[in-house]
């Protein structure tokens, strides 16, 4: 017998899955789909306590005898509290105690119904990771819940807690097995063994289709680089990746708007942080590939795709050098797709992306190019990269508009040997307009501002309502500001562009910005017809 609610069902697989076996059961009514699920599976060695706090004693001291997790499960309100002192010496004792609280819905909370309190968060620092499982988002439980019981013994272990809101009716159940529920593993580089490392080949053996897609990184591997080459793993990495050896840096430019199974490997391994490409998201999305490992050097379960199998806890050399080393050769023909000439761009004699294209072609060798977020960096994406630029840099953590001149000029200052060069849109520059006082220090620094007058990128977005205010038009120029202390040209037509991009490539013109002034919708055209057909 099983609840016949899924997040019940996911849980209980899920903990059977990690070889969770031990549980400690409070009464209750709201808990009790998980409590009767749990004493139905015959792999489950179930102990029943009513008071809650003597509970959670029970079940520390079963899982310090034991030496593996146990579980113990508590209905809505007052309950959890209880819990607080076993869960206080299970974090301080470095014991795998997992908490699974019932609870009813949000709403309900403060309105005066019985048993309701806010549970989540309720233990605050005293826990490794805490969670509130969501009813209805069948992905989002299943990571949470996957997380928090890889948690349970990551780097030396501790408690966690699961708060699992519940809608009436929930007293119903099935005759029917447990289903089947995604796995998320963690291999350690630092704990693996030989066993481990076998079973990590095998697997990548099996699935020939190999795509390593590279995320916003500092530094290119040499290794991955004769990985890539010997073993024949496709590589993709966009700019901000850093990778001058991948096979694609430009994916939008050649899956199109709607990527074909073709395109999606067997196995795919990430690495890195933010992906910009929305149809590289879209790909692997719809199309998800049979394995998914993402290296992360904490162990963070980074699930962009929604087909995470593996972390692989590690610096990536780590695990490049265990693949270049013993992995079966790959897919060569599924690699020579990602190698393929991508789309031509379309032509337009004044625009915003013209320029880019034209400042990216002229990068000198050892330059660093910094993008500001929106359009700029999407922009920058649709051109190669020429032969020896030094790196590639943007604010991708959160994508924030603010801060770009001022963490370009920050690393330029900090790097005056090389010259930067910002491409930065005009919302954004008026964002950081104090980040001019610390540009004007940097004699190496030189920045391609893109005003069109407004958040032009919103206009090539579907859908969008027809709202100024959504695109905040503005009429200023940076004129008034950066033309005082930088050297300063705007373009205004096609005539003045070669006199500009002189003035951005003289060794010896200081700090200097030039402001490309189009005041127009050009560019948005100019976007939606590449997406429209490429």
């Amino acid at each position: 017998m099983i609840s016949e609610k899924p997040v019940v069902q996911e849980l209980v697989a899920l903990m059977l899955a990690h070889g969770i076996t031990r549980a400690v059961l409070c009464p209750g009514s709201r808990n009790s789909p998980i409590v009767a699920t749990l004493a139905a599976q015959p792999g489950v060695e179930c102990r029943s306590v009513t008071d809650e706090r003597s509970a959670g004693f029970v079940a520390l001291g079963w899982a310090q005898q034991a030496q593996a997790p146990v579980a113990v499960v508590v209905t809505s309100g007052s309950a959890v509290l209880n819990l607080h002192p076993a869960v206080a010496e299970a974090f301080y004792r470095k014991t795998p105690l997992l908490v699974i609280s019932a609870d009813r819905p949000a709403a309900w909370v403060g309105q005066n119904d019985g048993q309701t309190l806010p549970q989540p968060g309720v233990f605050s620092t005293l826990v490794r990771f805490s969670a509130q499982v969501p009813e209805d988002d069948a992905w989002h439980a299943n990571r949470l819940i996957n997380e928090a019981l890889l948690e349970l013994r990551h780097r030396g272990g501790g408690p966690v807690h699961l708060n699992v809101p519940l809608t009436e009716p929930f007293f119903g159940m099935l005759e029917a097995p447990l289903p089947a529920v995604r796995i998320i593993t963690r291999t350690e580089a630092a704990r693996m063994g030989a066993e481990e490392e076998e079973s990590l080949l095998e697997e990548a053996a099996v699935l020939p289709r190999r795509l390593i897609l590279l995320g916003q990184q500092h530094e290119p591997s040499p290794i991955l680089a004769k990985l890539a080459a010997e073993k024949q793993f496709a590589v993709v990495g966009e700019h901000i990746a850093n990778a001058p050896f991948a096979d694609c840096t430009r994916p939008d430019t050649l899956i199109g708007p709607t990527p074909s199974a073709d395109w999606s490997p067997e196995l795919l391994i990430t690495c890195g942080g933010d992906i910009i490409s929305k149809r590289m998201k879209k790909l692997l999305r719809t199309h998800p590939p049979k394995a998914h490992w993402h290296i992360s050097p904490d162990g963070e379960v980074v699930d962009t795709f929604c087909a995470l199998t593996r972390v692989l806890e590690g610096e990536p050399d780590e695990f490049w050098e265990l693949l270049d080393a013993f992995a079966e050769e790959g897919d060569a023909a599924y690699r020579a797709r990602w190698q393929a000439s991508p789309a031509p761009l379309p032509e337009h004699e004044f625009s915003g992306m013209k320029f880019v294209g034209d400042l990216i072609t002229h990068l000198p060798e050892n330059s660093v190019l910094h993008l500001g977020n929106s359009s700029a960096v999407r922009y920058a994406q649709l051109f190669p990269l020429p032969a020896g630029v030094h790196k590639v840099l943007c604010n991708r953590g959160v994508n924030g508009i603010e801060g770009s001149v001022s963490t370009a000029a920050g690393y330029a200052l900090g790097d005056p040997e090389r010259l930067h060069f910002l491409i930065i849109g005009d919302l954004s520059m008026f964002y950081d307009l104090n980040g001019l006082l610390a540009a004007q220090q940097c004699d190496n620094l030189r920045i391609l501002l893109l005003n069109n007058n407004e958040g032009g990128i919103f206009g090539t977005l579907p859908g969008m309502p027809d709202c100024p205010h959504i695109r905040a038009p503005h009429g200023e120029s940076i004129i008034a500001w950066g033309g005082r202390n930088l050297s300063f040209t705007q373009v205004i037509n096609t005539t003045g562009w070669p006199k500009a991009l002189e003035l951005l490539m003289n060794p010896d013109s200081g700090a200097a910005i030039v402001e490309i002034y189009t005041r127009t919708e050009q560019d948005a055209v100019i976007l939606k017809e590449f997406y429209k057909n490429h």
